[in-house]
């Protein structure tokens, strides 16, 4: 079928597209090319905000993207965004459009299972054999993408196979059928159309399947052999990188796989997964340099569209949290300390109003996590001081920063807070990965629940004791602080039990309210101190008038 054939059978009154550009004349050029070939539904969105408006409205069959944006979110940023909240379609066509021309950009655009990429200036003639040659595409992969989209995966390998047998070679078909037999586990399948496939065809993405069919036959060594080859012949295929990195760290061979994790960054710095790849290679062969370095790469690159931005910094920190502890010099941590901080605020100039925020809070959270052993006291109040403007509103906080809090807030046993975290968490669909692997750290230590179950119990029982029997209601509470000694529902209870029984000069009202001061309360823990403040001032100006000399 030739294009001129192709171009007359689409039915293009039908087709809607999407330019998102930044530079409405650029925007515009492009609208009118494309009205040229009987486009009619050609809109243009000039930001973010309006493609994702533009998106949830209207079913785009065709979205053309300048990469570079605005000023700290990119093409590639904004497509995954997109895609995230299913406002595009698995079989909608995108193509990549940019005046840089560099590696990165281009690499990236693929990286993102772009259909197509096309430099600026732009040629007329070009962009017309595009955008007809990836509508094809479209309509070609439409009915296998639909099966997808409804988890009908042999549904979909039926299709590939149908279509592969009706029109014949179809690089990209051939690849998604061994793709769809690869997660199947039918490795028999794979390998002989793979065979198949690779008689008409050396094209690369063939040869990274082969590599990972290799792998899984068992052949790691000749794996890592293809795809050594592999790189050297197509030096800008970062997936290849991706692959053998993995497959090398799984030989235990961190150093080289750290070697090649961080090639593959180099290309693509704006890919956030690859940056935590090449952190916990980092961490696992102790270079700080290496950390600290890709640590300014995912500050610089945060996605700050949507919330993925606190996500991926929170698996940052959480790398940064296995270094630190690897670290025996108390110097040498707290020069990691310090260069944390250093990123933080690097992070912040790159966020938004609201973002920022939100870092202020996640930022007391992490660094709390580093002082609980040496500084409690000033660690749980940094630890309130960061959930603070989430109190009463704690539904309103990301999840990466509930979850970050909570093992602190067990530490210490504030078991209010931990419940309404806990009750919030339960609520949500999905969790982020980092989230999953906090909560599933947590979970498993079922000493760890029991013993925030059993605190819950013992705090119920010594509040409903205090106006009854006041003396006991203090002993328990002085259990309960002999193992959580920061403990503020129990140090408020300890004050009204010896409020109650008159004891208002007893030192542990003073050592408790000590403690209480200048720290951050939800409520109802601070009505309850303010209340208490009151009646201790009562009682203290009634002892001491009973016992000064004018009273006499």
């Amino acid at each position: 079928m030739t294009q001129a054939s192709l171009h007359t059978n689409i039915n293009w009154q039908h087709v809607k597209v999407l330019i998102i550009d930044d530079q409405l004349s650029s925007a515009l050029l492009i609208q009118n090319i494309l009205h040229s070939i009987k486009l009619t539904t050609v809109d243009i969105a000039t930001s973010s905000s309006s493609a994702l408006q533009c998106c949830r409205t209207t079913s785009y069959d065709l979205i053309l993207i300048d990469f570079h944006l605005e000023a700290h979110i990119n093409g590639s940023e904004l497509l995954t965004a997109i895609r995230k909240s299913n406002c595009i379609s698995a079989h909608c066509g995108v193509v990549f459009i940019s005046g840089d021309r560099t590696p990165e950009v281009i690499v990236t655009s693929m990286t993102m299972d772009a259909d197509s990429f096309l430099s600026k200036p732009l040629n007329i003639g070009m962009l017309k054999q595009r955008v007809v040659t990836v509508y094809q595409a479209c309509l070609l992969r439409r009915p296998i993408y639909t099966a997808l989209e409804n988890n009908q995966i042999p549904t979909a390998i039926r299709l590939c196979r149908q279509l592969l047998q009706q029109r014949g070679h179809n690089i990209e078909i051939e690849i998604l059928l061994i793709d769809l037999l690869l997660k199947q586990q039918q490795w028999s399948q794979a390998q002989q159309l793979l065979t198949l496939f690779s008689q008409h065809s050396h094209n690369h993405k063939l040869v990274l399947r082969q590599a990972q069919l290799t792998h899984h036959q068992g052949d790691t060594s000749a794996a890592i052999c293809i795809l050594q080859t592999l790189i050297q012949q197509v030096p800008l295929f970062v997936e290849a990188y991706d692959e053998l990195a993995i497959l090398l760290q799984q030989q235990q061979q961190d150093d080289n796989a750290k070697v090649i994790a961080y090639k593959a960054l180099l290309l693509t710095p704006t890919i956030n997964q690859r940056s935590l790849l090449v952190a916990q290679l980092a961490v696992n062969t102790n270079d700080q340099s290496l950390f600290i370095k890709v640590g300014k790469t995912v500050v610089n690159h945060l996605p700050i569209i949507d919330d993925d931005w606190i996500v991926y910094l929170a698996q940052y920190t959480a790398r940064f949290e296995q270094l630190h502890s690897q670290q025996l010099s108390p110097q040498r941590q707290r020069r990691l300390i310090k260069q944390l901080k250093k990123l933080f605020q690097q992070a912040n100039r790159r966020l938004t109003h609201n973002q920022k925020k939100c870092l202020t809070a996640f930022r007391h959270i992490t660094l709390a996590r580093f002082t609980a052993t040496l500084q409690p006291l000033t660690t749980k109040r940094r630890l309130l001081y960061g959930l603070r403007m989430y109190f009463g509103q704690m539904s309103q906080a990301p999840t990466a920063i509930m979850v970050d809090a909570l093992p602190l807030l067990i530490h210490f046993g504030e078991t209010r807070l931990i419940g309404e975290i806990y009750q919030i968490l339960m609520t949500r669909t999905a969790l982020d990965p980092h989230s999953h692997y906090r909560m599933a750290q947590l979970q498993q230590n079922k000493f760890l629940v029991e013993n925030v179950r059993l605190l819950v119990a013992q705090l119920a029982t010594a509040k409903a004791t205090i106006t009854l029997d006041p003396q006991r209601a203090y002993c328990i509470y002085q259990t309960i602080l002999r193992d959580y000694p920061y403990n503020t529902e129990a140090h408020l209870g300890r004050i009204a039990s010896l409020l109650a029984l008159q004891q208002v000069n007893h030192l542990h009202i003073t050592s408790s309210l000590q403690q209480m001061k200048k720290m951050p309360l939800p409520s109802p823990l601070l009505e309850w101190f303010e209340q208490l403040q009151h009646q201790y001032n009562d009682q203290h100006i009634i002892s001491y008038d009973q016992f000064s000399p004018s009273s006499s």
